[in-house]
């Protein structure tokens, strides 16, 4: 510890100076006697330029308490503990006219003294959520948590940050300010006063992002210095939260990791400011929900008036938190629909959800939310086919609805218009099945597209397609596929940004990789073009070795002419190694053994390997006989795409016709030799 302790520290402050936060405490607020605290501990931390009483206490450790009070975690905090008098005072008052919100940090009462002199200094108790800060908990729970869990934080912290905001309470938002309890619920701190110091208290309990990593943070403005606080500041950092909630890490972290670990820390961050002014993103993960996805980029928009009002942000995480998970889950039932534990797979924690959903009927005290509305009888086809209602699809067609129709369906996109058929297929389950059936008997229209987004029916069904699992599988998704080409859907067809569905399937995270083949093998059978190049991404190998589905880069290579040409195999090795993930050993052994694999396929090594494709690709078109040599009569029944075919002539011409007419005349010559004999 440095050269002055705390009790000189003591000493060299008016202690009487608090009576007036205990007297404006004794009048507004509820005491709490020690006997109603359990599990009293002291928990040791660190003192640094956040929490220090004086500059020459930084560097050592305070014992911090924190107890059990009415089941809540709580934090037993001095008042004299942080700041100065007028400060503290200033913070007791705003934390307790923002009590209201479920998600601000809470002052549940105070200690009436927790000084063991003659002067009364209370002891305030705040709340300690137990899950700690929201970095720390996206690094325990981020692969367990599923997209309904974070709507909810996302809702929690646009709900806090306007009751902040509608209070003129200035903040500051990043994942170590942002706390999560034990029933789930985002809490923000470190409001108030610059540094907020009292509301910072549960903070120094917590995993932080470290200082450095805080600019990602800001918003462009508040980097170049322009302007004073202003709260489209913090519609930014909602943003780069909402990201942040969508990837589990914080945004540019490998790039602020080699700054702090090299020698020129500043001149790193300087830059990577500099980057951000200009307009630097993180690229969005992939599987993140359109509509989500939307939200984020509008929010850190580089320009301030480019961005969403807090109210818009909040409206439309409300509707996520709602709609979406009751689109996903629930299945036909009464009027007012069927239990959440009765339709949920077993990949998906019915409690976990039942709790999720219970606790959002319940926020009445958060500001501008209300009650969540019961789900009554579908009015609409779209909503009958939207929440997989088979009895009500068909009496909406029955009753001459139009079957081609198109409406904007909120759990798709606020800004693109679908048919029936396409809402069928955004969420499919293996109860949406026979409602496509019935769509397709009834001749809805499969060559229609989603307005704005060009998809067709196999886009959306691939890129959004989420695993059910259950004794069949994906058995459900496959007999869709066959329906869908069976009917003459288009395989090739590209999307608005250039993506044929298998592009998509490939960057569908949800899906294994054994469906991925199997889907893949489906398509192909039906006239599917590996070879297509995606924007920016590659063709289907280098998306296959981008998000690292092994098979499938062997059974395209095993298949594919063109997937074995010397650019697509360097294409693809360099789309497996801007891969980004966890830096688990599964991921790096599988990443490694994907881009070996690649290489195999190069050089001497990948010459056999080619020639094999190549013979098969013209035997299966009737141009080779069965010794591999050219025949002369029509060619066989078996259609291959014309790029195939001459990629496949032109390899056998010049790698594969000589050498196989050698070996088969010396065979011959062996041969005679025998019978004259």
């Amino acid at each position: 510890m440095g050269s002055l302790t705390e009790e000189e520290y003591q000493k060299s402050v008016d202690l009487n100076s608090y009576r007036q936060s205990l007297q404006w405490l004794q009048q507004t607020c509820r005491p709490v006697l020690m006997k109603e605290l359990s599990q009293i501990s002291s928990v040791p931390v660190p003192i640094t330029p956040s929490n220090a009483k004086h500059p020459s206490m930084i560097g050592g450790v305070q014992q911090v308490q924190v107890a059990i009070w009415k089941q809540c975690q709580v934090q037993v905090l001095p008042a004299d503990r942080w700041g100065n008098p007028d400060d503290v005072l200033l913070e007791i008052q705003a934390l307790h006219k923002l009590r209201k919100c479920r998600q601000i940090i809470q002052l549940y009462g105070y200690l009436p003294n927790s000084s063991q002199t003659s002067v009364q200094i209370p002891a305030l108790l705040l709340q300690q959520p137990s899950y700690g800060s929201l970095r720390q908990f996206l690094d325990h729970h981020f692969d367990s948590i599923q997209w309904p869990e974070r709507y909810k934080l996302a809702l929690d912290m646009a709900q806090g940050l306007r009751f902040l905001i509608s209070n003129d309470v200035p903040c500051t938002m990043h994942s170590g300010n942002v706390l999560v309890d034990n029933e789930g619920v985002a809490i923000l701190t470190g409001f108030g006063i610059p540094g907020g110091l009292v509301t910072s208290a549960p903070c120094q309990m917590t995993a932080q992002p470290s200082p450095a990593s805080l600019i990602v943070y800001m918003a462009p403005e508040k980097l170049q210095g322009k302007e004073n606080y202003n709260p489209d500041w913090e519609v930014y950092s909602l943003g780069i939260l909402l990201w942040e909630l969508s990837s589990g890490r914080i945004p540019f972290d490998e790039i602020i990791a080699r700054a702090e670990s090299g020698p020129r820390l500043a001149k790193s961050m300087e830059q990577l400011s500099s980057a951000i002014i200009k307009g630097l993103r993180e690229e969005t993960v992939p599987g993140t929900p359109e509509i989500y996805e939307q939200l984020f980029k509008m929010c850190w928009e580089g320009e301030a008036e480019s961005r969403p009002p807090l109210e818009v942000v909040e409206e439309t995480l409300q509707m996520l938190v709602v709609v979406e998970p009751m689109d996903m889950l629930m299945l036909p039932g009464d009027d007012t629909g069927m239990s959440i534990s009765t339709v949920v797979s077993d990949s998906i924690d019915a409690d976990a959800i039942s709790t999720h959903m219970r606790s959002n009927s319940i926020r009445s005290t958060s500001p501008g939310s209300s009650q969540v509305r019961s789900f009554t009888r579908p009015q609409t086809l779209h909503q009958a086919v939207s929440v997989s209602n088979p009895d009500m699809t068909e009496w909406y067609i029955l009753s001459g609805h139009d079957i081609n129709g198109y409406a904007i369906v909120p759990t798709y996109s606020l800004e693109c218009e679908i048919t029936p058929i396409l809402t069928c297929l955004g969420h499919f389950l293996p109860n949406s099945l026979p409602i496509l059936k019935e769509l397709l008997d009834q001749e809805a229209d499969i060559t229609l597209l989603a307005k704005r987004s060009n998809q067709s029916c196999l886009h959306i069904l691939l890129d959004r397609y989420i695993p059910f699992k259950n004794d069949s599988g994906s058995s459900h998704l496959f007999a869709a596929l066959d329906m869908l080409l069976d009917a003459g859907a288009e395989p090739n067809a590209k999307d608005v940004q250039g993506y044929t569905p298998l592009h998509l399937l490939m960057k569908n995270p949800k899906i294994g990789t054994e469906d991925v083949v199997e889907a893949m093998n489906r398509m192909v059978a039906k006239g599917a073009d590996t070879s297509i190049q995606a924007p920016r991404d590659g063709n289907v190998l280098a998306l296959a070795a981008k998000y690292l589905h092994f098979e499938a880069v062997r059974t395209i290579l095993d298949a594919d002419m063109l997937a074995s040409e010397p650019e697509s195999i360097q294409q693809a090795v360099e789309a497996c190694m801007t891969m980004t993930g966890r830096t688990t050993d599964k991921f790096v052994n599988l990443r490694t053994k994907t881009r070996e694999f690649l290489k195999l396929w190069t050089g001497k090594a990948g010459a056999p390997r080619r020639e094999k494709v190549a013979i098969k690709v013209l035997t299966d078109a009737g141009f080779l006989d069965s010794t591999g040599l050219r025949t002369k009569g029509k060619p066989g029944k078996i259609v291959v795409p014309q790029a195939q075919l001459d990629c496949a002539n032109l390899y056998y011409d010049t790698h594969i016709k000589k050498k196989r007419e050698l070996v088969l005349n010396n065979m011959g010559g062996v041969h005679g030799m025998i019978l004259s004999i």
